[in-house]
């Protein structure tokens, strides 16, 4: 029902509308080069041909959205292949090519149109029977050649001639096959094989059976050989198909007079056929196909005189209807033949046939339905008026509360098309329109989710034919209840195709029957994109249509009667919120009928009603609240006396009747911590009523519940809590109490979750609770970060605490250099830059990511502030230490935190007003311009790497930078910055690699990075010279720490990355080379034999690559090599160590000896 947007992305260099439609077959002559150039590929390799065809494929399905801007050129397109095929001095091979590449065409445009396009002369006939006679059916290869075969021999086969003509031979010779016989054997063959074949051949049964002399001999004989084949207890799904697509195809094209003897047989066989019930969709279909087609041949083809006929279809008279002005209407005749009833003859088995169908419409697939919905439109339209009157009755029948929600969505299909097919009279709208009403809204629960989607969308295709069905004066006396409806659907629904669809119903209607109110209006603001948002439709678009009077009530109902209780918390909420939204409009309804139902929806024993309706009342009572403050009225004056009393009484009800335990407890917890926040905002008048202190014990049991929503929904409530109802002196003790019990659960080493949520309270505590509590409530915040044996793993907590210090930097705004003051500021620096520091791991991963995000958003936002408030903070030793801690997170692995970092870092240099003691402020401006960076994705490694490898250039900034960067943008650069400064540059980043691995050493997290980065540091040459320079000690220097690290590791993978690093070292001579060999030969003889083998293999690659620039003598190299690649290394280390050995001597090194223990030295 709903249309699809397609290509709703565009690229904004692409033009709109129309301009995106293409104008002409631009492409044709390159076409008709391919096509010439088939005979010039066809013995070429296979990735040629493959190459050329899918480029011819390209080409073409570009037209396939507007396939008829080909029809000029199908007839030489044709003709190109035709003539390859027609050609005998032509190999099979090319044949067969021009049929794959003739397949494309016919897809693209549609068998039908070009079937009409082949030629059709006589000449033709026996070469093209004799090719497919010639091919296999099974070859999976050919199957294009036999697919266009069966059709260009579907459209030769109606040549005017009779076949027996073209034997050649007499008809007493029995022994020889007649040209009637191949074909249909053809037919046979065809119509059940597994390819797409199948479909031809059904298309060339109908062409040629129902041809006047072949009727007469093999019509009878070829429905036997369907019917019997079918019935086959062994008969696969493709034989059932290929058969019924015949019947069917037969049946749809032949005439009357010829199937008439043959339809009673035909019908007792598909109603009693074993395979109509567990076949399959498309085998189903088919049936059903078969027996409305058997039902029109008993019926005479004509027009039935007693069927409604619309007359003016004008859209301006249908518009002028609006204005209360009916059109003329006349009743226009049909020139169509039509017939009187008593001419009608209905024979007995239509009634079989219609019940046939009815069962087609409780079919559990949709597009049986659909066809079987179709069948009763056409076989209705055939019949007198009192049966046909019965058939209404019947698809009526079908919307009951025992039927399936199958049979509504097929009585929905069959009211259309007997709606839009003129059957469905006036005098039966009174009935139609309530089934079709409720089919509109019908949503049943099954399991987690519900059915009823496939209702609603042709519930609103019925509603759309019926636009098209009836003059003005007929339906406009349902008018209201059609709109309003349809109204309902287009913002509640909560599928996106069910809106849309109700949304095109509307504007239909709005077209064709110019009655609905405010259609115009409407439209314009309900339209297809603007419905697709659910949060648009729910709180935006149903405000603007519920302006108009006529249809605000029906909102209202339809929210309060089945979306409050619908089973999708998400659809629960949105209503509680479009209550809110829509209150303004009816908030005497509000008042008088809508809250008293929800109080009492508060009693059901229905969780989903419940919590619903909690919701709604939370919402309604905070609007009403809004339209009282807007009015100059007290609350009181809005709400009556019952319906307080009712509100304040809730909470401790659900206590009373323990709605708050088990897991219907965590819906009903969320739902009253929402609606303790809405009636606080309302500001309801219990400030000196004990009921606040039941609301405040129960906001404290949800901060320390398991359910990240709860704690949220708590949370969220609490400071709006606090800030309306404990500002008064005389609740001062309890919000110090509050204070001291929130820190000794933050501080309590028990359980996390408990940390976590009363971290977060305190963080929300209004300015009023803060300021004499701030001192403490910091230390204990950043008490709670500090990594300790119990907490290790805390990392959540730890980053709702910085989340915390973060929220109440925030709330302190205003009171930054007094209240706040400097010292505050720089325990919080301290706090959030050592969680930069936190790189926790568990069994989830990098955990400790996100208290690093936490810290980097709150070095951001104090930053800000701090700015603004106090500057003189921000000195430039700190400001080195948030730019490097906030660029090393801005080159972590992670896409999310590494977006954050960037988006901060480019924050902080573009600030208004400017952070002071930026160092390298201008070359930071250039790295990162404004305009690129507003439009950056921050996200993609491969862009927002290059920019920040630059930083390297200042020492300040880069030395805690981790090395973790993307290699690929650092070499490029670094080898850049040593053509221009020389190797002074690469000097002092050498320092700085050697002082991060000195300062890491045995942490996992920085050593085995920075393994594979020096390995991959040697190999992009960009330290060559320091390599080549004598007098530098870093190689030595590296290599000692390389030894240090892998000296009594465990961690194979570890010591792979090690030996690949120390591998690197031969190809410098001197000491480092004959060291870095001594360690390999030692790895060589390691007791896991993996290691020994990974060692062998990647030393026979370093000496392959760098045994020239090694120490080892060159006269020996390939006697060593020889060595590595031809011994066992997984061999017992008993039978390796002599080997080794040798190897040592061959390299000139000495040979390793074990550390003796210190019993054997004694």
């Amino acid at each position: 029902m709903s249309n699809i947007l397609n290509n709703e992305n565009q690229k904004e260099e692409e033009p709109f509308g129309l301009g995106c439609a293409m104008e002409y077959f631009s492409e044709h002559e390159e076409v008709f080069k391919m096509i010439d150039n088939l005979k010039n590929i066809v013995h070429s390799e296979t990735s040629v041909i493959e190459k050329a065809y899918e480029t011819f494929t390209f080409i073409l399905s570009q037209y396939i959205e507007q396939p008829h801007l080909i029809d000029s050129h199908i007839d030489e397109l044709l003709q190109k292949f035709i003539d390859i095929v027609r050609n005998n001095d032509n190999p099979l091979e090319l044949k067969h090519l021009a049929f794959k590449f003739m397949f494309v065409i016919v897809n693209v445009r549609g068998y039908k149109v070009i079937v009409r396009h082949l030629p059709h002369e006589v000449a033709d006939f026996e070469p093209v029977l004799q090719f497919l006679e010639s091919q296999d059916p099974d070859d999976s290869e050919t199957w294009t050649t036999r697919y266009i075969l069966l059709l260009w021999l579907s459209i030769i086969v109606m040549i005017p001639f009779h076949m027996s003509r073209f034997d050649g031979f007499d008809e007493k010779e029995t022994e020889r096959k007649t040209v009637m016989t191949r074909i249909l054997d053809v037919i046979k063959i065809y119509a059940i094989v597994p390819d797409k074949c199948r479909d031809a051949a059904a298309y060339l049964s109908h062409k040629f059976i129902t041809r006047y002399d072949v009727k007469e001999k093999h019509l009878h004989s070829f429905f036997d050989w369907a019917i019997q084949l079918s019935s086959a207890n062994d008969s696969s799904v493709f034989v059932k198909y290929g058969t019924l697509a015949c019947v069917s195809t037969i049946l749809k094209h032949g005439k009357r007079d010829d199937l008439l003897p043959y339809t009673r047989k035909l019908l007792t066989w598909i109603i009693n056929a074993e395979f109509k019930n567990n076949s399959g969709s498309n085998i189903q279909k088919l049936v059903y196909k078969i027996v409305q087609r058997i039902g029109l041949t008993f019926l005479r083809p004509k027009v039935t005189a007693w069927r409604y006929k619309r007359g003016n279809r004008s859209l301006a008279a249908n518009l002028s209807a609006g204005d209360g002005s009916l059109p003329n209407t006349s009743s226009s005749t049909s020139e169509v033949e039509e017939v009187d009833e008593d001419d009608m003859e209905v024979p007995d088995e239509v009634e079989e046939v219609i019940d046939q169908l009815m069962q087609g419409l409780r079919s559990l697939d949709s597009i049986v339905r659909w066809s079987a919905a179709k069948g009763i439109g056409r076989v209705t339209g055939r019949l007198p008026k009192e049966l046909a009157d019965e058939v209404v009755g019947t698809v009526l029948e079908l919307f009951s509360p025992r039927e399936s929600d199958g049979a509504w969505h097929g009585g929905c299909l069959a009211l259309a098309e007997l709606g839009r097919r003129g059957l469905l009279l006036p005098d039966r709208l009174p009935q139609v329109v309530p089934v079709v009403l409720k089919a509109l809204v019908y949503d049943e629960p099954r399991g987690y989710s519900s059915v009823g989607s496939h209702i609603r969308d042709a519930a609103c295709y019925v509603c759309w034919s019926f636009a098209r069905a009836y003059e003005t004066h007929i339906l406009k006396p349902h008018v209201e209840d059609i709109a309003s409806t349809l109204l309902v659907v287009t913002c509640f629904d909560k599928e996106i195709n069910c809106r849309r669809a109700a949304s095109a119903a509307f504007q239909e209607n709005v077209g064709r029957q110019g009655t609905f109110p405010h259609g115009i209006e409407i439209l314009t603001t309900a339209d297809f994109f603007s419905v697709s948002v659910r949060n648009n439709a729910y709180l935006n678009v149903s405000v603007y249509v519920a302006q108009f009077e006529e249809y605000t009530l029906p909102l209202i109902d339809h929210l309060l009667k089945r979306k409050i209780d619908h089973w999708d918390s998400g659809i629960r909420q949105l209503s509680a919120k479009a209550l809110h939204n829509l209150t303004p409009k009816a908030s005497e309804y509000m008042v008088e009928t809508v809250l008293p139902t929800l109080f009492e929806k508060t009693k059901s024993i229905d969780l989903n009603s419940r919590q619903g309706a909690v919701l709604a009342i939370g919402e309604i009572i905070y609007a009403l609240s809004k339209i009282a403050k807007g009015d100059s009225k007290n609350i009181k004056s809005v709400l009556t006396e019952d319906l307080l009393n009712k509100t304040k009484e809730l909470i401790p009800l659900f206590r009373e009747r323990h709605y708050f335990r088990g897991l219907g407890g965590e819906l009903m917890k969320q739902a009253c911590s929402d609606f303790i926040a809405n009636c606080s905002l309302a500001s309801l008048p219990f400030h000196h009523n004990s009921i606040v202190e039941d609301w405040l014990l129960l906001l404290n049991e949800c901060l320390t519940y398991e359910v990240v929503n709860i704690r949220s929904a708590a949370i969220n409530a609490l400071p709006i809590l606090l800030q309306e109802y404990y500002t008064d002196e005389s609740k001062n003790e309890k919000v110090n109490e509050l204070v001291s019990e929130y820190v000794s659960e933050l501080l309590s080493t028990t359980n996390q979750v408990n940390r976590m949520g009363h971290a977060l309270a305190l963080g929300v505590l209004p300015k009023f609770i803060l300021q004499p509590n701030l001192d403490y409530i910091i230390v204990s915040l950043i008490e709670s970060t500090i990594i300790t044996p119990v907490s290790q793993k805390w990392a959540e907590s730890r980053r709702d605490a910085v989340k915390a210090l973060t929220s109440i930097s925030t709330t302190m705004a205003a009171e930054i250099g007094t209240d706040f003051t400097r010292d505050h500021a720089l325990k919080l620096y301290h706090t959030f830059l050592d969680g930069l520091k936190d790189y926790t791991h568990d069994k989830r991963g990098d955990i400790g990511a996100w208290m690093r995000e936490a810290s980097v958003t709150g070095l951001q936002t104090l930053t800000l502030l701090v700015t603004e408030h106090l500057p003189d903070v921000l000195t430039q030793d700190l400001m080195v230490k948030i730019l490097s801690g906030i660029a090393q997170q801005a080159v972590e692995k992670i896409d999310r935190t590494r977006a954050l970092a960037g988006k901060v870092f480019y924050s902080f240099i573009y600030n208004n007003p400017r952070v002071p003691n930026i160092v390298y402020y201008e070359e930071l401006s250039l790295i990162f311009p404004k305009e690129e960076c507003d439009v950056l994705n921050w996200n993609s490694a491969s862009i927002t790497f290059p920019k920040f490898v630059q930083l390297i250039t200042f020492a300040c900034l880069y030395l805690q930078c981790d090395v973790r960067t993307d290699l690929s943008s650092l070499f490029t650069y670094l080898k850049s910055e040593i053509k221009s400064k020389g190797v002074t540059e690469i000097q002092g980043i050498c320092e700085t690699v050697y002082k991060i691995f000195l300062d890491h050493q045995k942490i996992d997290r920085i050593t085995v990075p920075m393994f594979r980065f020096l390995d991959k540091l040697f190999d992009s040459g960009c330290i060559s010279l320091i390599i080549e320079d004598k007098e530098s000690d870093f190689m030595k220097k590296i290599l000692k720490l390389i030894q240090m690290e892998i000296a009594g590791c465990k961690d194979i993978y570890k010591l792979i990355d090690g030996i690949n690093v120390l591998c690197q070292f031969i190809q410098i001579k001197g000491e480092v080379c004959d060291i870095a060999l001594v360690q390999l030969s030692i790895l060589l003889c390691h007791r896991q034999s993996y290691v020994r083998r990974s060692t062998s293999a990647k030393l026979y690659e370093s000496l392959l690559v760098n045994g020239d620039n090694s120490n080892i003598k060159l006269e020996n190299l390939d006697e060593i090599m020889h060595v590595l690649s031809h011994t066992n290394w997984e061999d017992p280390v008993d039978q390796i160590k002599p080997i080794r050995n040798e190897l040592c001597k061959l390299m000139g090194t000495r040979i390793p000896v074990p550390r003796r223990k210190e019993h054997e030295k004694a």
